[in-house]
């Protein structure tokens, strides 16, 4: 058994905040009210986050951006409408579903928490400018010489700074323990504050410096190779300098204050793992990456964040066990799942006792972040309006989305209703197979039912149809069609690939009658290069059950509408700027971890010309 570490050991860990960190978007629109929904209202700042964070179709494109506009406006409607009636359905009681909105209630705490005491709090001096630029005009080139001794490091950097060779060193380091070499290119900004200063104190007159200790590479002696002027600060004006070295000098500070705030929160606070918890959960990961390795690898190991679902399921009678007993509450198994959303751990490899270490590891650093969410509600940060905006957007989300599902649920597609869209879709889909039958052709279903009775009964169907067909073109051959393309006659094709050889089918109405027929054969021309029929029909019925379904969603909607008492105010639309770009936006969390920026908005704005009881304000 792997005995778990106390939190209070846990190093703080470097937080490099890449790109924008989004918390709200900060634009010159006031956030008038857009559309009111039963006493909740929905603002241009909800419609710029919704559609400008995540793609949305026609923003893209200036002569459809107003439309655009007006089809996310309803759709935000729509998901509102549909939150509120989830609630009133009690769905918000799902257990599943409220330790989601907890889970992400304590990001947004622990996102504010980072924002008050970090981000707010950094300064950047102008010393600190200065001698940003000195070293942003630089680029330096070094030679790195590792050892895992200080004091074999320390008799390097002494015989290269008495003039002692490298080439010679290196072959015959001290203590003759083994050395690595490497060549590094520094940039300013590239590597933490100590060993920069390392770097960059190096000069023709004190090309060497002394022992350095880096993280994850032990004890290391630099020696300068080169330095030359830096390219990105050649092509680079002065004031676009200063800027980029102001922004490079907050991005370090603020880890740097991000680092001791965290260290003070933890310090004094101690976790530690339930024994037989930890196995049960280790032993259950561990199979469930040993069973299905490409679902969960990716280049640099395997992402717990991909098992999170599966893994609820396969720890479903344990979710409620605690798996990390600590100071202000435990954390159950479910809390540390959850925490795996937005925690990109990836364990290198599933060699027993490495593989408990790291995951061992990666739960000492859920409770760290546990911990700083706690800190966070002790400041009463959930209380705040930017927390409540961001959960509550993620609610109404999920709340809507459980709604859907439910109602989904009782949509149903016929195998009747496939073959009918596929034979209106014939054109398309009916090329690649071809079919050979026996039919008779009738002019009246009462006369084709009776020919049916007599196939059914033992009459020869190859001279009844030679005596009773309508087509005469087959019913000289006896009813016999030859192979034909589905596409030429679909309505018999497609019920024929749906039918056994030898097997009779029909009446059905065609163009020309009602006609009754057996299968003699089927063909699927170039099986290697075409989707076979199953397949076809699948993705028929997959495509008609989404659009039932959407047709579903918005005919309660529209019904729905009336109850919640909806009104639109399209003349305010023109005021809202949203971004034309089609991208998918992730936001960092403050001490850690990373989520979609905001969730993606469903299709669901042909409601509207459904009801009759939506008050629409237009310009």
């Amino acid at each position: 058994m792997i005995r778990p570490c106390a939190v209070a050991t846990y190093c703080c860990w470097c937080l490099l905040l890449q790109g924008v960190v989004l918390a709200r978007m900060q634009t010159a629109f006031s956030g008038d009210t857009l559309a009111e929904v039963g006493g909740k209202v929905i603002t241009g700042l909800d419609l710029i986050e919704r559609t400008g964070l995540i793609p949305w179709p026609g923003k893209d494109n200036v002569r459809q951006r107003d439309s655009a506009k007006v089809k996310a406006l309803q759709s935000l409607v729509a998901e509102q409408i549909m939150a509120t009636e989830a609630l009133v359905r009690g769905l918000g009681n799902d257990s599943t579903l409220r330790r989601r909105i907890q889970g992400v209630e304590k990001l947004m705490v622990r996102d504010e928490l980072y924002k008050r005491e970090v981000k707010l709090k950094v300064n950047v001096s102008q010393q600190e400018i200065r001698q940003g630029l000195k070293r942003y005009r630089s680029q330096v080139k070094v030679l790195m010489i590792g050892t895992s001794s200080i004091a074999a490091a320390r008799e390097i950097s002494t015989s290269l700074r008495s003039g002692g060779r490298i080439d010679s060193i290196i072959g015959h380091p001290p203590r003759s323990l083994p050395v690595t070499t490497d060549t590094v290119t520094v940039n300013f900004g590239l590597l933490a504050r100590e060993q920069e200063d390392a770097v960059y104190a190096l000069d023709e007159r004190a090309p060497t410096s002394g022992p350095l200790n880096v993280p994850r590479l032990g004890w290391v002696v630099l020696h300068l190779l080169e330095k030359k002027t830096n390219p990105e600060y050649a092509k680079r004006s002065i004031p676009e300098r200063s800027q980029v070295v102001t922004q490079i000098a907050r991005t370090r500070n603020e880890i740097e204050l991000a680092g001791r705030y965290n260290a003070n929160v933890l310090a004094p606070l101690r976790a530690v793992a339930n024994p037989s918890t930890f196995d049960l959960f280790a032993g259950t990961v561990h199979r469930m990456l040993s069973a299905d390795s490409l679902l969960y690898r990716n280049e640099a190991g395997y992402r717990l964040d991909a098992l999170v679902d599966a893994a609820e399921v396969h720890l479903k009678a344990h979710l409620g066990d605690i798996l990390v007993e600590a100071e202000g509450g435990a954390l159950t198994v479910a809390d540390v799942l959850e925490s795996y959303r937005t925690f990109s751990a990836v364990l290198p490899n599933l060699d027993g006792v490495d593989f408990r270490q790291r995951l061992n590891a990666s739960i000492k650093e859920v409770v760290a972040r546990e911990f700083m969410a706690r800190a966070g509600y002790r400041q009463h940060l959930d209380k705040t309006e930017a927390v409540q905006h961001d959960v509550g957007t993620w609610s109404n989300y999920w709340l809507a989305e459980k709604l859907g599902a439910t109602i989904a649920r009782d949509v149903m597609v016929s195998n009747e209703e496939v073959v009918e869209h596929l034979v209106r879709n014939a054109n398309v889909v009916g090329q690649n197979h071809m079919v050979n039958v026996r039919e008779i052709l009738s002019d009246s279903l009462r006369e084709a039912l009776a020919i049916a009775e007599r196939i059914v009964g033992g009459a020869d169907m190859t001279d009844l149809a030679r005596k009773f067909s309508k087509r005469k073109e087959w019913a000289e051959h006896g009813g016999e069609s030859g192979f034909f393309v589905v596409s030429d006659h679909p309505q018999i094709g497609f019920h024929a690939l749906e039918s056994e050889v030898g097997a009779l089918a029909g009446p059905i109405r065609v163009a020309t009658g009602y006609s009754v027929f057996s299968v003699l054969g089927k063909r699927q021309l170039s099986p290697d290069s075409t989707i076979s029929y199953d397949s076809l029909k699948a993705l028929f019925r997959n495509a008609l059950l989404a659009e039932k379904t959407q047709a579903q969603l918005n005919a309660f909607v529209a019904s729905a509408a009336k109850k919640y008492r909806v009104r639109l105010h399209y003349d305010r639309l023109k005021t809202v700027e949203i971004m034309p770009a089609n991208m998918v936006t992730r936001r960092f969390i403050g001490f850690g971890g990373s989520m979609l920026a905001v969730p993606s908005l469903s299709l669901l704005w042909q409601w509207v010309g459904e009801s009759k009881d939506v008050q629409e304000i237009f310009p």
